[in-house]
């Protein structure tokens, strides 16, 4: 694949995927990721009300057919709101009765789930020119200076830089894991709920990969710069990102 395209700054935009299938959720938060945007995902609507309440999204990709409140209701609910999103529909139906449906509570595109990534990516994009966003926009979060012997994620880059100053590339799926984690220091997140971010199903197979990750994280950062990655184990819940830590989305 080639490198993000530079002709549209994404390195600031929040784009939501709502979305109840697990695996279509997980490639669209990899592929958008991978494409510069901050990616974020929800299984219902009502945890994407919940964030986006707080801190809104520039885009929303939406199922139709989610659990408990439907897509449509989703959207008309965001239509009437304060913080109005782009809205873009995707959905396994193609009718044209349910994509009148769509366009008429408030959708600004409507694909199926059988569009290819580049389209999705490319109706995004244009929905954003539509709503004529700018990367300079004063909602824009700026980057603040780390603390003494804090731990910073940079999502957007894919890069955690250590108490020591040094930056460590890292996968996609890694910055995941750190996300998950570095959102509540301190805190335990349960093995569920680390796979929930990763777009994988709870198996067997997925757990013992994620604890094989997390084993190769912290050897990755002990020899890029010679410091512990204070991510500990915690016996029947799952890890804990211990120490001070944030996650920087600009």
């Amino acid at each position: 694949m080639s490198e993000p395209s530079l002709s549209q700054d994404t390195r600031h935009v929040r784009i939501a995927v709502v979305e109840d299938e697990r695996s279509l959720r997980g490639d669209l938060l990899e592929f958008l990721g991978w494409r510069g945007f901050v990616a974020e995902g929800f299984e219902n609507g009502e945890s994407f009300e919940a964030v986006h309440a707080r801190s809104p999204f520039a885009v929303v990709l939406l199922d139709i057919g989610l659990p408990g409140m439907s897509g449509l209701e989703l959207a008309r609910r965001l239509r009437a709101g304060a913080q109005v999103p782009g809205i873009v529909m995707l959905t396994a139906f193609g009718s044209d009765e349910d994509r009148v449906a769509g366009l008429n509570v408030g959708a600004d595109a409507y694909l199926t789930k059988d569009a290819s990534l580049q389209v999705i990516e490319a109706t995004c994009r244009s929905v954003m020119r539509r709503l004529e966003w700018q990367p300079d926009s004063p909602e824009v979060p700026h980057a603040a200076d780390p603390l003494p012997g804090e731990w910073v994620l940079y999502f957007t880059t894919w890069q955690l830089l250590t108490p020591t100053g040094v930056r460590i590339r890292l996968t996609h799926q890694e910055t995941l894991m750190l996300r998950s984690l570095m959102r509540v220091p301190g805190e335990a997140v349960s093995r569920a709920d680390m796979l929930l971010e990763l777009g994988k199903p709870e198996t067997l197979s997925n757990l013992r990969n994620l604890d094989n990750g997390a084993s190769r994280l912290r050897r990755k950062v002990q020899a890029g710069c010679g410091l512990e990655l204070p991510l500990r184990p915690s016996y029947g819940l799952g890890y804990t990102l211990a120490g001070s830590a944030r996650v920087d989305l600009t």
